[in-house]
C-alpha cells in the first residue's frame, strides 16, 4: 500500500485528552492510505506512553522521540521524515475532519499534482460556539493580485481587502505543502522561534509559491484553549515580538517589497501593544505587579514611537485605534482599563 498523505503532528506535552482526540480524528480518516508521524518533543514519559501506545495499534504511525529542541525543529523532522510528496500538518489539540485526508487527494488528483501548496478552510471552535474561517475568499489557482493579499494577510491584518474572521493565513495547519516544492527552495521553520515560527516560514514559501491553490472545504478544527502558547503569560513575549519584526524587516529588503508591506510591519508593530498588555504586563499570572514604569520605556523605544507615528489608522479597530492614542501619550492607567474590558468581553464568549 502505497502512501498518499503524511500528516506530520509535534507533540510537546499535550493534554491527554486533546492529544487523543487530535490522534483519533487522524487514524480513522476515510483515506486509509496515509502515513502518520508523530514527533514527540521531549514531552513526559506520560504522554510519549500514550504516543507509543497508538504506534503499537497502527502501523502507518511513525513515532520520533527526541529531546525538547522546540516546535520548528520538530516540524522540519517531520518533513525530513516523511516518504510522501504531499504534507500536511496537524496541531497536537487540534483535529480533523474524517475525510480531511480523502477530499484533500481527491482536490491533488484534479489539478493534476501540479501544485506547491494548498490552503484549505478552517472550524474555529471554542467552549461554547464554533466559527468558520475563510482563509481567503477565492477557489482554485491564486494570480499574481491574489498573492501580493496572501504575503500581506501573513505578516498582519491591515492593507488587505480581505482578513479572516479568527485566524490569518501564516498558520501552517489547513494547508498541503508539495514536499519537492519545499526541498528544492530549502525552506525550513527557523529553530529557536516562540511565537510566529509559522509566519516566518511562510514568508518564504508565499515569496516562492506561484502554484498556490485554495480548496474552499472546512476540513480542519483549530481548538480555542487554554493550553494555546497565545493564552499564556510570557515575560520573552516582547523579546519574540520584536525578533519577529527583524525578520518582517528583513524580508520587505531582501525582496523589495513596496509600501504595502512596510504600512504592514507598522501596523503589526502598533497592534503588539495589545499582546503585551494581553500576555505579559497585565496578565494575571505576571508575578511582577508595578510595571508601569518599564511600560512607559518600552513605549518610548524609537521603534514603537516610528511605527506609532506612522500607523495607517484607517485600517484598525476602534479598541485598536484606542490603545494606539493612549500609548502615545503613556496613559497606562488607562490602557490597564481598556485591557480590562476587553477582558471581560472576551471570557463571556
Amino acid at each position: 500500500m502505497e502512501n498518499k498523505i503524511s500528516v506530520v503532528v509535534t507533540i510537546y506535552n499535550t493534554p491527554e485528552k486533546y492529544l487523543r482526540k487530535c490522534i483519533d480524528s487522524i487514524v480513522n480518516q476515510t483515506l486509509k492510505e496515509i502515513e502518520i508521524i508523530l514527533i514527540n518533543d521531549g514531552s513526559t514519559q506520560e504522554i510519549q506512553k500514550i504516543c507509543e501506545e497508538y504506534e503499537k495499534k497502527d502501523s502507518r504511525i511513525k513515532l520520533i522521540n527526541q529531546k525538547n529542541q522546540g516546535e520548528s525543529v520538530a516540524r522540519n523532522v517531520g518533513i525530513a521524515n516523511s516518504t510522501t510528496n504531499n504534507i500536511t500538518f496537524v496541531d497536537s489539540d487540534d483535529w480533523i475532519e474524517p475525510n480531511m485526508c480523502e477530499k484533500i487527494y481527491n482536490y491533488i488528483k484534479t489539478i493534476n499534482e501540479e501544485y506547491e501548496i494548498i490552503i484549505f478552510n478552517c472550524f474555529v471552535d471554542y467552549p461554547n460556539k464554533q466559527i468558520k474561517n475563510d482563509f481567503y475568499p477565492k477557489q482554485g489557482l491564486l494570480d499574481e493580485k491574489d498573492l501580493e493579499e496572501i504575503q500581506l494577510q501573513n505578516i498582519e491584518k491591515g492593507i488587505t481587502k480581505y482578513y479572516p474572521p479568527e485566524s490569518n493565513v501564516s498558520v501552517p495547519w489547513a494547508k498541503v505543502y508539495n514536499k519537492q516544492f519545499i526541498n528544492k527552495n530549502n525552506l525550513k521553520f527557523v529553530p529557536n522561534i516562540i511565537r510566529m515560527p509559522d509566519a516566518i516560514f511562510n514568508m518564504e514559501v508565499f515569496e516562492k509559491a506561484r502554484k498556490i491553490y485554495v480548496l474552499q472545504e472546512y476540513l480542519y478544527h483549530y481548538q480555542k484553549n487554554e493550553f494555546a502558547i497565545c493564552q499564556r503569560y510570557s515575560k520573552d513575549t516582547i523579546n519574540y515580538y520584536e525578533t519577529y519584526f527583524k525578520f518582517v524587516k528583513q524580508y520587505i529588503q531582501k525582496y523589495n517589497k513596496n509600501e504595502k508591506f512596510k504600512d504592514t510591519l507598522n501596523l503589526k508593530i502598533v497592534t503588539s501593544i495589545d499582546k503585551y498588555m494581553y500576555n505579559y504586563f497585565f496578565h494575571k499570572d505576571n508575578p511582577q505587579k508595578d510595571l508601569d514604569k518599564e511600560f512607559k520605556e518600552l513605549l518610548d523605544k524609537e521603534l514603537y514611537r516610528n511605527a506609532i507615528k506612522k500607523a495607517k489608522t484607517e485600517y484598525l479597530s476602534t479598541y485598536q485605534k484606542l490603545i494606539l492614542k493612549y500609548a502615545e501619550k503613556k496613559r497606562i492607567i488607562i490602557l490597564k482599563i481598556l485591557y480590562k474590558i476587553k477582558t471581560i468581553l472576551k471570557n463571556m464568549r
